[in-house]
């Protein structure tokens, strides 16, 4: 059968759009309860950071089911965001390979996390920064809650999100009903909107109990203005937004630092 062609929730004839025949494989080898799914495309596997920014980038040879799908999310053209859930359900590795150098070993993606901190690097476009600062019409934990109801009302996603008890700042990747959603909230906050924003994601994985990983991302962005730092949801990435024209410059930074061959030994 082909991939990408599906029917939407009116029976009509649509499309899973980019990426479609990947998450296509994934749905038809978790059903068949396969040993294991294979996407072949034009790269050797997942590599460490965008080959079309950054020089001197390699494949990654093993990642879990979370750090690949944090770098789908993030950016990474190469899996579709959705590819890798079906696969986990049933716990069954996707290997990412190469059809122009079959014999490259390619990314092998599965429920194991082994103990390199840090893996790849992804970068996500298209961003716009939102920050919410509290009018202190609402008290702190109803402001929060509000933010979180009008977004779920016009169904947009968050990206990222940090807050304290009268700020909230947000990234999202979907503007549609942007001026709905500042209109409901001008009312509880004062709002400041940026747009041309890139979210970076360091990914791997970070454990909080390992020291100094923290410190080396953020030596490599030391010339880099950031304006939103997100870290402690989860275990597998610190993300960061920036201004899209600072992007090729803290990708090519984090690359030089994080991945030169003595600290690749430690880690």
């Amino acid at each position: 059968t082909q991939g990408f062609i599906c029917k939407n929730a009116y029976n009509e004839t649509d499309n899973l759009k980019r990426g479609g025949s990947d998450y296509t494989a994934s749905l038809i080898g978790t059903a068949l309860q396969a040993d294991e799914i294979q996407i072949w495309t034009d790269i050797d596997g997942m590599h460490n950071n965008d080959p079309r920014e950054v020089s001197g980038t390699r494949p990654v040879k093993r990642l879990s089911f979370n750090e690949a799908e944090q770098l789908a999310f993030y950016g990474a053209k190469i899996l579709h965001p959705f590819c890798i859930a079906p696969a986990r359900l049933r716990n069954i590795p996707v290997r990412l390979l190469n059809s122009m150098e079959p014999s490259a070993e390619g990314t092998l993606i599965s429920n194991l996390q082994d103990d390199n901190i840090i893996k790849a690097i992804a970068a996500k476009d298209h961003i716009i920064y939102i920050k919410f600062e509290s009018n202190h019409n609402l008290c702190p934990y109803l402001f929060i809650s509000k933010i979180f109801d009008i977004f779920a009302k016009y169904r947009t996603p968050l990206c990222l999100l940090v807050s304290s008890n009268l700020d909230v700042s947000v990234a999202i990747d979907d503007c549609t009903r942007l001026s709905n959603i500042i209109s409901e909230l001008h009312q509880y906050a004062h709002v400041l909107v940026e747009d041309r924003m890139t979210i970076v994601s360091v990914v791997g994985n970070m454990q909080w109990e390992y020291a100094g990983f923290e410190a080396k991302i953020m030596e490599a962005l030391k010339d880099i203005p950031l304006r939103m730092i997100s870290y402690g949801s989860s275990n597998n990435d610190v993300a960061f937004v920036i201004k899209n024209t600072d992007k090729k410059r803290a990708l090519q930074a984090l690359n030089d630092k994080l991945f030169q061959p003595e600290y690749a030994e430690r880690n």
